[in-house]
């Protein structure tokens, strides 16, 4: 009998992992983005608000672990608070984080299956949902936006401005001004974005080209495990940002005299937005 009761789950999630990946909340507004800075660390899946509070899974799955304070009295909250991970095809995870207490429990959920409410447990500093896409066969963490319908932005982001950290102080580069270097630090690049104007989202991709040579281009799509870190297209967190939350170009090699760097940024909606600073360096490498 227990074999049967198997082997009829086996059918019925193979029949549901044909269907789409969903949103997990209804008419809800992304906060975060996957692959933002988190001051010491890469923002690991997506944020969403709600007025509805009720959490779906984003695509038919088995229930495979799950944390609830509601169960465990004694113990402190995780830094997820309470979270579900359910498995799905191909060897896909997906976690729902900073539940409510009391989350129901069941071993198989459809599309339709509330796998809790959105809470504001663990480490987090309001009411939200955290959720993120595992693969577990190649050890990876994918960008949910590539799996889920589009969300309405059409904001492009902003590119604000450059800069060099010199010692502990920030110095901003204005366009056409004179600098003088003792060493080549690297280049600080500050953009924002959007998609309602009341947010500060992370960018998709981000290209720079130095010179006319390009010397920078990544895109948001995997967060890979190797070598002990986290790394996005083999770049670990401090190569692409700075602890004040600085997009960082580093191996930048400054000329005498005038510099070029055009920066082009774009979001997971596609809107994009370019921009080109030029400054002039005097090397003063001896100091």
């Amino acid at each position: 009998m227990r074999q049967k009761i198997k082997s009829h789950a086996l059918i019925i999630i193979a029949v549901l992992s044909f269907m789409s990946f969903r949103w997990p909340v209804d008419d809800g507004s992304v906060t975060s983005t996957f692959g933002e800075s988190r001051w010491d660390h890469f923002h690991d899946g997506v944020d969403v608000v709600s007025g509805k509070s009720r959490v779906y899974p984003v695509e038919a799955g088995v229930l495979l672990f799950y944390w609830d304070k509601a169960l465990f009295p004694m113990e402190n909250y995780p830094g997820g608070g309470n979270y579900k991970v359910l498995g799905h095809r191909n060897g896909l995870y997906s976690i729902y984080m900073h539940q409510e207490n009391g989350m129901p429990s069941k071993s198989i959920y459809t599309g339709n299956d509330p796998v809790g409410t959105m809470g504001d447990t663990g480490h987090s500093l309001n009411r939200h949902l955290h959720f993120s896409i595992l693969n577990v066969n190649r050890r990876s963490s994918i960008n949910p936006l590539k799996l889920l319908p589009v969300f309405p932005d059409s904001r492009p982001p902003e590119i604000k401005e450059i800069a060099f950290k010199i010692g502990d102080k920030y110095v901003i580069v204005r366009d056409r001004s004179n600098i003088r270097l003792t060493r080549n630090y690297p280049l600080l690049v500050r953009i924002v974005d959007s998609a309602s104007g009341r947010e500060n989202l992370g960018i998709y991709e981000l290209s720079v080209i130095f010179n006319g040579r390009n010397i920078l281009n990544f895109k948001c799509d995997f967060l890979s495990f190797s070598k002990g870190r986290l790394n996005i297209g083999g770049r670990g967190f401090d190569d692409l940002f700075d602890r004040k939350g600085y997009y960082k170009v580093k191996g930048v090699v400054y000329a005498e005299g005038e510099n070029v760097f055009k920066v082009s940024a774009s979001d997971y909606s596609g809107n994009q937005t370019e921009k080109e600073f030029i400054f002039n360096v005097k090397l003063d490498m001896n100091k």
